[in-house]
């Protein structure tokens, strides 16, 4: 009868160790998933005020990199390009620039527009199924 309860006790301790390792993996996983550098993501569309804005008849998919403090990007027309700090799951965008060509069809400018003029100041960054989701006081930009 002892060894069946030391042979119990060491059961429900190897589980209980388990369990807590799968836990802080998952953890990991979801961490690593949301980390931006490194990673050329898509830019997949924007919301702003409740109004989506999607990248349409674009000859390159809009996109955006992260180097160690650097961001770097194509808007659907232009390049842009700037600074940020990324603190736990914050990020602060500040001195963004671009190159300033005009583009065709409108609906181009339009989604480069949105982008530009909300991608500045402080962004959560959020994981949506496998998505990433800067969402500032103004905007949500989904990017994969």
């Amino acid at each position: 009868m002892k060894k069946f309860g030391v042979a119990l006790a060491s059961l429900a301790f190897f589980i209980g160790c388990a369990s807590h390792n799968a836990t802080n993996q998952a953890e990991g996983e979801a961490m690593k998933t949301l980390s931006l550098e490194g990673q050329n993501l898509k830019i997949e569309k924007i919301v702003i005020g409740g109004k989506s804005f999607n990248p349409e008849n674009m000859e390159e998919n809009p996109n955006i990199s992260f180097d160690k403090d650097k961001f770097y990007g194509f808007a659907g027309c232009n390049r842009f390009f700037g600074n940020y700090e990324k603190k736990d799951m914050n990020i602060q965008i500040d001195g963004a620039a671009s190159t300033q060509m005009l583009c065709h069809p409108q609906s181009v400018m339009e989604f480069e527009s949105a982008f530009l003029m909300n991608f500045k100041g402080n962004f959560k960054i959020i994981n949506e199924d496998g998505k990433i989701i800067l969402e500032s006081n103004a905007a949500k930009i989904y990017l994969k």
